[in-house]
Parts: structure tokens; C-alpha cells; sequence
């Protein structure tokens, strides 16, 4: 039965994405590279001189996994968001979908599967991009530890995203969406400084959110081995919500 899923549903969906994300691929890396590295140089070589190392390490070295998780969250957020916009207004995908044997969660894994795999691609291309630019060494050997991080946090973004592709007609929406919700997440989760930095009435409020959970534990995981078992859970859990709600939004898009 499992099979089945995948072979009508989450494959073909995950072939979609993977698609739509390679068709022009010059310019998907140019656009993917851009963020990060401004950041990088901005940030850590602008800074380097006037800030002193941060949890034991050069601050450029700091902003690294924060920069690399970054790019994975944004690009998962972009495929869901947009994916599912451009299924359902330009390219009318609902009817097809309504016809087809597929059931409402093939077609969000397909989608969660697809933006994990091209975002992982963009996020290794960035880790790359910037360990060639750093005049300090960065170890890589407990990058399967950060994966822990990112695939939930992968599976929470384009689930977000999949909801605003599904709810929002314009294309402007889904960009003001990412402007008044996502933004500010990124910039509160200790992206370029650390969560200890926050007084200590603001602290609790911040390490529960998800973007803390990814940039401050995957940090941890990245540079030093270590996992932080409350992160992990606050993001996996708010994984699988995110999970659940998408399907039932778009269960009930497809049922109108």
C-alpha cells in the first residue's frame, strides 16, 4: 500500500518540484547564493574586527550554521509557498489533483521531499561557498548531526509555506507573508548573535521559538557534536502540527 503512495502520488510530486527547481538553474543558484553571502560579508567581515569571538569561536565562524540553515529554510519556505501557488492559480492543478488517485498527504511529502532535497542541494552549495571565503577552518564532521535539525525545520517551512500557497490568490500576499511572519522569526532565532544575548525576561519568550531551535541548536550540532533535546522537540513538533494542518487546509481547497 505504502508503494502504491509513492509510486502514484509522492513520487510524481516530488519529480515536480525537483523540476520546476532546475529549469533555469543559473539563475536559481545566483538568486539562491546572494542572501547568505551579503550576510557573510557584511556581517562577518564588516564585524569581524569589532566584535570579539562568540561561543568560543571567530564570529564569522558563528554565523556560519546560521547562514547555511538559512538558505535550507528559506528555500523550503519558497517551495511550498510558491509550488502550491503556482499548482493552483497558473498552472490549475486542483482539478487534476481531484480526479487523480492521489490523497492530499502524498501530494505535501511530495512537496516537503522535493524542497528538502533542493534546499539541502542550496544549503551545502552556501556551506561551501562560505568555507572558501573564511580565513578561519570550519569542520563539516558533524554536519549529520545539523541534518537532525533541518530536516524537521525543512518539513515546518514548506509546510508554512504550502498553507500561504494554498490560502493566498495574489502573489504579493505570499511575499507580505514572509515579510510580517518569517522575517521576523529569522532575525529573533540568534541568526547573528546569541540567544544569550536577549534579557533574561525576552529569553524564555525566544527559545521556543522554532528559528531559535534551528539556528541556536543547529550551531551546536554544527560546530561542537552537541543536540540540545529540547529543540529538537519544539521543532519536530511543530513539524508534524504544521504537517497536519496543511493537509487539512488543502483537503479542504480540494473539497470546494
Amino acid at each position: 500500500m505504502m508503494r502504491l503512495h509513492f509510486k502514484r502520488g509522492i513520487y510524481p510530486i516530488f519529480k515536480k518540484v525537483v523540476k520546476a527547481e532546475t529549469d533555469g538553474w543559473v539563475t536559481e543558484v545566483l538568486s539562491t547564493i546572494a542572501v547568505p553571502v551579503a550576510f557573510y560579508l557584511a556581517f562577518g567581515m564588516g564585524l569581524r574586527g569589532h566584535i570579539d569571538d562568540l561561543a568560543g569561536v571567530p564570529y564569522m565562524v558563528f554565523i556560519t550554521p546560521g547562514l547555511v540553515a538559512l538558505t535550507i529554510l528559506l528555500e523550503a519556505y519558497r517551495t511550498g509557498a510558491w509550488g502550491l501557488w503556482l499548482g493552483r492559480w497558473h498552472n490549475k492543478m486542483m482539478n487534476e489533483f481531484r480526479i487523480k488517485p492521489i490523497s492530499t498527504s502524498d501530494i505535501i511529502i511530495g512537496e516537503i521531499l522535493g524542497g528538502f532535497l533542493m534546499a539541502l542541494s542550496k544549503g551545502l552549495l552556501v556551506a561551501l561557498i562560505l568555507y572558501l571565503f573564511s580565513p578561519y577552518s570550519t569542520s563539516f564532521k558533524y554536519i549529520g548531526l545539523f541534518l537532525l535539525y533541518m530536516f524537521p525545520g525543512s518539513i515546518l517551512f514548506t509546510c508554512v509555506g504550502a498553507m500561504v500557497g494554498t490560502l493566498f490568490r495574489k502573489p504579493d500576499q505570499i511575499a507580505q507573508s514572509q515579510a510580517i511572519v518569517i522575517t521576523p522569526l529569522l532575525y529573533l532565532g540568534g541568526l547573528f548573535f546569541p540567544v544569550s544575548s536577549f534579557p533574561d525576561w525576552a529569553q524564555g519568550f525566544v527559545r521556543w521559538l522554532p528559528t531559535t531551535a534551528l539556528f541556536d541548536g543547529g550551531r551546536q550540532a554544527f560546530l561542537y557534536g552537541q543536540l540540545d533535546n529540547g529543540y529538537l522537540m519544539v521543532v519536530s513538533v511543530l513539524a508534524w502540527i504544521s504537517f497536519v494542518l496543511a493537509t487539512w487546509l488543502f483537503n479542504r481547497q480540494l473539497a470546494q
